[in-house]
């Protein structure tokens, strides 16, 4: 490390070494970026202190890297609490491996990773590394940032390019930069300042927690990446990803006799557009290169065709090409999926995305097909519903709204019966009608996972709690019904109480968020796509009982969402039935009281004891 440099920790450390409440803290971080003659390089440090055992998290450095985004002059560092050199890092400490998601087995990401720790705290992690990059167009999204639970004393951004080089840049939570001319150099230089001294905690049903912090999203307007580009408009961006994907959805003459054959005497479009998917779901397998890291290039149709895999870029191209043949016109279409929902911003023209899915306009409907899933046609779920979507085309390409999910499409229902406790243990039968989040998530441990896997995740995160089973039947009759049943039986000891003469009934209550307290409330509420569960349960009551009180109905129903309760006597068993269904929607701070008084008025309602028998005078 340069003399300068560690003089500079020194005095950075000493004016910073007071206050340690926290784990760690990024104390300090700078990025430097030069353009100079097509070429872009950028430099990053950072200074993290470990202030205790917990903050040991933050001693494993990860540096994402790719193909075309190398890393190089790799250095790092343990200083103690005086910010004097304990040791630095060896190469034979650095490790590399891919970034390996849970969706794909293939990625062209990777990880430089290693690990630094000292034995007497507070101590601090120095590192600094270089990126270099030939093509680009995206100049750096900075978010100086280590956790979103950890505070950054102070960072700044420095960028250097040519005095004609026109950039565009989004900043958030952060203040303009100061933009300097050096005519000597024919350079402008702009600098960003930032720091994120108070933390944001994570809340249930809060928005993407960066859009709260400090960022700068920079691109340049004119660029060559494959080919030349602009991002002056969205039509040149549209532009630019057409022409980047230009004739590379043509089909090989021996897949066009394929396609030919599974659609053969077939007149409904809609299955003219199904076979083609399902022979994709059930010949091809998805592998990630992720878009947003600069693979925007789809290979072409005649790829995933030999090698029977791709990336969601090359399945949607290969889907695209066969109903091209098959003289159905599609579109190639950008959206970020993932929850919660990001916004897009449209009044900065930019790489804001993360999928590609396909959209296929019908005369009296619209299907959208995501070529990377293995689950139900025509149907985006959760994952990239109801946000905005970029239709790439020499001609109509812009914005579009993706269907949002209904109230019927995520709706949930269960029959329970829960029989009369013997020696204190009863039976219980569950069958459940399950759409939406939920069935999307059994589809995926249905096609994903081992049977030893599936037992396992049935055991410990399906079953209703407290109660303890161990056989299960899943029926998805059909491979595209966007429903799926679920029956199983458990026995339990929670339900029904006895305190002397009488048995009181613990109700079987709905899943809902937990939420802060309003004064403790830091975050608006987004709520993506709806909840919707209804519950029919049958309590039996015990030989030799019979009901002690009439349980008295509720309803309540408001802007966020309606929830009832309702009980009814028949012979020998009482019937419960109730409802909770949550809007979508999006509520600013100043609503979060009245959202909570709403959600917190169900949740007692659940936990209330409604029902109790008592022994019958004549058993007395």
């Amino acid at each position: 490390m340069m003399k300068y440099q560690l003089l500079l920790l020194f005095l950075l450390c000493s004016v910073l070494l007071t206050g340690q409440n926290s784990d760690a803290e990024l104390f300090e971080q700078k990025t430097d970026i030069v353009i100079d003659k097509g070429k872009l390089t950028k430099s990053y440090s950072f200074l993290i202190r470990i202030n205790n055992r917990n903050g040991e998290d933050y001693t494993k450095i990860s540096i994402p890297f790719s193909k075309i985004s190398k890393i190089s002059k790799l250095e790092a560092s343990v200083l103690n609490q005086n910010c004097k050199l304990v040791r630095k890092l060896k190469n034979s400490e650095i490790t590399e491996r891919s970034y390996i998601s849970n969706h794909s087995f293939y990625e062209d990401d990777y990880l430089k990773e290693f690990t630094l720790r000292h034995n007497v705290y507070p101590y601090f992690i120095s590192y600094s590394y270089q990126i270099q990059e030939s093509d680009f167009f995206t100049i750096e999204n900075w978010i100086p940032i280590l956790d979103s639970g950890i505070a950054t004393r102070n960072a700044e951004l420095t960028l250097t390019v040519p005095n004609d080089y026109v950039i565009h840049y989004r900043n958030t939570e952060i203040e303009p930069p100061i933009v300097e001319q050096n005519s000597g150099k024919k350079t402008t230089v702009y600098k960003w300042k930032a720091s994120y001294t108070t933390p944001i905690k994570r809340e249930s049903l809060a928005p993407v927690a960066y859009r709260f912090m400090p960022s700068v999203y920079i691109v340049a307007e004119q660029f060559k990446f494959h080919h030349k580009g602009s991002l002056a408009s969205w039509d040149d961006f549209n532009k630019w990803i057409f022409k980047l994907n230009k004739g590379t959805d043509v089909l090989p003459e021996s897949e066009k006799q394929i396609i030919s054959s599974l659609i053969v005497g077939e007149k409904d479009t809609v299955n003219i557009i199904r076979k083609p998917y399902h022979y994709l779901q059930d010949n091809t397998r998805y592998v990630n290169i992720p878009i947003d890291k600069g693979g925007l290039k789809s290979y072409p149709a005649s790829y995933v065709c030999n090698n029977k895999f791709g990336d969601c870029k090359a399945l949607t191209n290969y889907m695209k090409a066969m109903l091209n043949y098959v003289g159905i016109k599609s579109y190639y279409t950008l959206v970020h999926a993932g929850n919660p929902i990001k916004e897009i911003f449209r009044d900065f023209p930019s790489q804001q995305f993360n999928h590609v899915i396909l959209f296929v306009p019908m005369q009296n409907d619209t299907i959208w097909l995501d070529c990377t899933s293995k689950g139900t046609f025509n149907n985006l779920g959760t994952f990239s519903q109801n946000r905005d979507a970029f239709i790439v085309d020499d001609k109509i390409g812009g914005f579009v709204r993706t269907p949002a999910h209904s109230s019927e499409q995520v709706a949930e229902t269960r029959i329970i019966v829960v029989d009369q406790p013997e020696n204190g243990t009863s039976t219980l039968s569950f069958k459940q009608t399950i759409r939406g989040e939920k069935f999307e998530e059994l589809l995926s441990i249905q096609t994903s996972y081992s049977e030893n896997d599936k037992a396992y995740i049935f055991r410990n995160y399906i079953v209703e709690d407290n109660v303890e089973a161990n056989q299960y039947e899943i029926n998805h009759a059909d491979r595209d019904a966007k429903v799926m049943q679920l029956e199983y039986e458990g026995i339990s000891k929670h339900f029904y109480k006895k305190y002397g003469n009488e048995y009181v009934i613990n109700n079987i209550p709905f899943k809902l968020p937990t939420l802060s307290k309003p004064e403790e409330r830091k975050l608006p509420v987004q709520i993506d796509f709806p909840t919707n569960k209804t519950d029919t349960v049958y309590y039996k009551i015990p030989d030799g009982y019979e009901l002690s009180s009439n349980p008295e109905d509720f309803s309540v129903e408001n802007e966020f969402g309606k929830y009832s309760i309702a009980f009814i006597q028949i012979d020998n068993q009482i019937r419960v039935i109730k409802s909770f269904l949550l809007y979508s929607g999006n509520y600013e701070l100043n609503r979060y009281k009245d959202f909570h008084d709403f959600i917190t008025l169900v949740l007692n309602k659940e936990k209330i004891k409604h029902i109790t028998f008592k022994l019958k005078k004549e058993n007395l």
